[in-house]
């Protein structure tokens, strides 16, 4: 079966004529003709009721039709996108982490090797993104108003402390936190506020000595024994600087959880945009099997 037999169907089932098909192929009608009945024997179905030099799809032929459409239509999109330079290059995805910055140089890092030539301009703070719709993706624990949002993974939220500065534990009641002290994010920020949420389901008042709206700077405080902390298990993990100086422990019986969406305004993504939202899934997806 060749490309050329089912273009020559596809034109003839859509003229409803050999003549017209030969024409627009610019063929003769016999070659028309001689290429559907190989395609016809191919296949071994008759696609075509033929009445002198009348000739409509059959059953089978409109069945076929739908099929065959639809995949050159794909197709002829494929060659477009491969062959187009202004869609695979010179372009800016413009892109808000809200949760997940340990994760932004593996990603962009996989951009380099997939889309040299298309750059990254990322921000990391809500507060500089008065229209969330400057942004073609957003990374966020939560569901952006109006977003196409796209769950990536949902992680647990452990306990974290400078290694020796609590007896060995594999496990926290949820109520023992209150013993310590801890450091912690901002209160504005997207994780804060779900730690403060379970919190306060839980009856839990914490001490939270330290805190700051730079992720970076509360694990760095952790790593420096200035109190336990609240550790995503995935998006911070092993992508934790130093995480070989730090002890964990899940909180029982109910942990905290946090799902992680990749947000987009788009309806419809380009050649780009999808390869970009591909690889971010990627990156995800490894950094859970890495924890």
């Amino acid at each position: 079966m060749n490309l050329t037999g089912l273009k020559y169907f596809v034109s003839v089932a859509s003229l409803g004529s050999v003549t017209e098909a030969a024409k627009a192929a610019y063929v003769s009608e016999s070659a028309i003709s001689k290429t559907i009945k190989q395609l016809e024997n191919e296949i071994g179905v008759q696609l075509f009721d033929r009445q002198g030099r009348t000739i409509k799809l059959n059953k089978q032929g409109k069945i076929f039709y739908s099929y065959v459409s639809d995949s050159l239509k794909l197709l002829n999109s494929g060659i477009t996108a491969v062959q187009s330079d202004k869609n695979l290059a010179n372009e800016q995805i413009n892109v808000l982490f809200t949760v997940g910055s340990p994760l932004i140089s593996s990603i962009a890092l996989k951009m380099q090797d997939i889309l040299p030539n298309v750059s990254l301009n990322i921000r990391q703070k809500t507060t500089f993104a008065k229209d969330f719709k400057q942004f073609d993706f957003i990374i966020s624990s939560k569901k952006i108003d109006h977003f196409t949002a796209i769950p990536l993974l949902k992680e647990e939220l452990l306990i974290g402390w400078k290694k020796n500065f609590l007896h060995t534990k594999h496990f926290l009641q949820a109520q023992d936190l209150e013993k310590y002290t801890f450091v912690g994010e901002s209160d504005e920020t997207e994780l804060q506020t779900l730690v403060n949420n379970f919190l306060l389901q839980n009856n839990i008042k914490l001490n939270f000595k330290y805190q700051s709206d730079e992720p970076a700077t509360v694990r760095q405080m952790i790593v420096a024994g200035l109190g336990a902390g609240f550790i995503p298990k995935v998006t911070w993990g092993r992508n934790f600087a130093n995480y070989d100086l730090i002890d964990t422990a899940r909180i029982v019986p109910t942990p905290p959880y946090r799902t992680i969406y990749l947000n987009t305004p788009h309806k419809k993504l380009n050649d780009n945009q999808r390869l970009f939202s591909n690889e971010i899934a990627n990156v995800f997806v490894q950094a859970q099997k890495n924890n």
